[in-house]
């Protein structure tokens, strides 16, 4: 059961521009601001995500909605340094896989943003999935977001740690890449 919210707003934005991204995040930021015995659980806040994922059209950023949600649940909780692990578990890389062929791949290149392609390379690097998640920075180039990294940066030092992991990440993701894809042979 959703908590009291915005939902008569998002049935008339989805009536007009069916899966908007702006107005999914703005339903998932609201229930994560609300507070107290009417507030959204972040039981709710992942079942929002996963509703509004598995019912999205393939080239949907939506897919990522669940994702956002468990980083939201990192903000929240830092104390738990097993962290990371929730990324390869079974339910959490069925999502983000999901994402990486059905939006990722699909989507036209000038609708993936900056701000998607960086936490899908984290959730793809963070669940152990490096070959795609060096596809994924492939992709970014050398533009990147503050987010997730800022939020997730555990364990990392120095001057400012979520930009080091993000470099790690990349650095980790594209190196294992080039020791799996198969190389170009010499061209007669």
């Amino acid at each position: 059961m959703l908590p009291s919210g915005p939902w008569g707003l998002l049935y008339e934005v989805n009536r007009r521009d069916p899966y908007n991204r702006e107005a999914y995040h703005r339903v998932l930021q609201f229930m994560l601001g609300l507070e107290g015995p009417w507030g959204a659980s972040l039981a709710a806040v992942f079942d929002f995500g996963r509703s509004v994922a598995s019912q999205r059209p393939v080239g949907s950023p939506l897919l990522l909605l669940p994702a956002y949600a468990q980083i939201e649940q990192r903000r929240r909780s830092r104390a738990d340094p097993l962290w990371r692990r929730q990324w390869a578990q079974k339910s959490t890389l069925d999502y983000t896989l999901t994402a990486f062929h059905d939006w990722f791949h699909k989507a036209p290149a000038v609708q993936l943003s900056v701000a998607d392609l960086n936490l899908l390379a984290y959730a793809l690097w963070a669940g152990h999935q490096y070959l795609e998640a060096a596809e994924v920075f492939e992709a970014m180039g050398w533009y990147a977001a503050r987010e997730p990294w800022a939020s997730v940066h555990e364990g990392v030092t120095g001057p400012d740690p979520g930009e080091a992991l993000l470099l790690r990440a990349r650095a980790e993701s594209l190196a294992y890449a080039r020791t799996r894809r198969p190389r170009a042979g010499p061209h007669p």
